[in-house]
């Protein structure tokens, strides 16, 4: 019995995911934003004075993807990281410009999950997120 793959989990899991981020991106792409670091200003406004570990833990980034996305919010002026006094590690916050795009992307961010909730139907698009969820603890 051959195994099949096209029922991999992590096949799957990855092809989706990298449909979803290239239908988000294309909605970010005029701001020269992507997926992934609006996902991350919205985790660092959500969960202030998260160390960067911390922030990668609680929003499920990995550690080296989110430290590359935070290097190039900084060098743009939407992020800054700071030292911390005691200890290893660094905070990150969002600078007045990183909360005004943010603000501008919202809606951007807000059309591209209503056409994916019209596309898959309210109900798939509702039952994927628990299912997503519910993954993310596994």
């Amino acid at each position: 019995m051959a195994d099949d793959f096209s029922q991999c989990m992590v096949s799957n899991s990855r092809m989706a995911a990298r449909a979803i981020t290239r239908r988000y991106d294309a909605y970010l792409r005029p701001y020269g934003m992507t997926a992934t670091q609006l996902s991350l200003m919205g985790a660092i406004r959500m969960l202030p004075g998260l160390t960067v570990s911390a922030l990668a833990e609680a929003r499920g980034f990995d550690r080296t993807t989110l430290t590359r996305n935070l290097d190039k919010l900084e060098e743009r002026g939407l992020v800054v990281s700071m030292e911390l006094q005691r200890g290893n590690g660094r905070l990150a916050a969002i600078t007045g410009a990183g909360d005004g795009l943010l603000d501008q992307l919202l809606p951007l961010w807000r059309e591209a999950q209503a056409d994916l909730r019209t596309e898959l139907s309210p109900e798939t698009f509702d039952d994927s997120i628990k299912t997503l969820k519910r993954l993310a603890k596994v």
